[in-house]
Parts: structure tokens; C-alpha cells; sequence
């Protein structure tokens, strides 16, 4: 059986981007470490924020996934462009009430991928519907 979810872009999920990189932030200030390397890190900090900001939570950078489409053994997400990226959910992924976390082996790619979908990230509807078949009717890889 075939389920579409199209996906909006996400306040909560900004914040909650933000929230953890100015929690990094504010950690690296009580490192003792030379200037020049603080600074470093703290630019490398700022550049994760924006892009995973811009990516992830307001879905416009070119690879930020805007769809997805599961499929009784697989996944398949589409991106701004329209293209599409296959793979299988892990065990590992989350589904809760308020958070549902998609663990995602990639073939051909070493490291997998994690999408994580707040509850502003689709309508209510859409998002319930999505953690009933992800708790009850997908098939999940080891």
C-alpha cells in the first residue's frame, strides 16, 4: 500500500534546530582554548545552524526533502528539484505524538539520513495518519 505525505516548512522545528546550536554555543565559551580556534568553531557552529535551518526547517535549500511517498518495503523522498531519493526506514527511527524521527538507509551512501517531522510540519490529519502507518504498517529494515 502506497501513502504520499507532503511536508510544510517547520517553526518548532527551527527553534529546536536553534535552540541546540546556541546550547553548543554557550558551551564552547567556558572551553578554555586559544581565540583563533574558538572563533573557528564558532563560525562552523553558525554555518551548521543556518544550513540545517534552511534545509531542514524552512525546506528551501535545492536538497531539502519536501515529500515523501512509503511503500510496504521502502521509502521515497522528493526533494525541491523533483527528484527522488529511495531507501528503507530503520528500526531505529521514533514515532511519538509530537516528534516522528525517519532513520533512512540510502543506497549507495555510507551514512543513512534522519528527517525529523514536528507536528507543523504537515496538517494534523496527514501527521497522524503518517505515525499510524509508520507504527502499524511499514516494514522496517534491521
Amino acid at each position: 500500500m502506497q501513502h504520499d505525505f507532503s511536508f510544510y516548512p517547520s517553526h518548532q522545528l527551527a527553534l529546536c534546530i536553534l535552540t541546540g546550536h546556541g546550547a553548543a554555543v554557550g558551551a564552547l565559551i567556558f572551553v578554555p582554548m586559544p581565540k583563533a580556534a574558538l572563533v573557528l568553531l564558532l563560525i562552523v557552529l553558525m554555518w551548521s545552524a543556518i544550513y540545517y535551518v534552511l534545509r531542514d526547517a524552512r525546506l528551501t535549500l535545492e536538497g531539502a526533502w519536501v515529500a515523501m511517498r512509503l511503500e510496504d518495503n521502502r521509502v521515497i523522498f522528493f526533494n525541491r528539484n523533483g527528484d527522488e531519493s529511495t531507501g528503507k526506514l530503520l528500526r531505529s527511527s521514533v514515532v511519538t505524538p509530537h516528534l516522528v524521527i525517519l532513520n533512512i538507509v540510502l543506497p549507495g551512501r555510507r551514512s543513512g539520513r534522519s528527517v525529523v517531522l514536528m507536528p507543523d510540519s504537515m496538517d494534523e490529519e496527514s501527521f497522524r495518519q503518517l505515525r499510524v502507518v509508520l507504527k502499524w504498517g511499514v516494514a522496517l529494515a534491521a
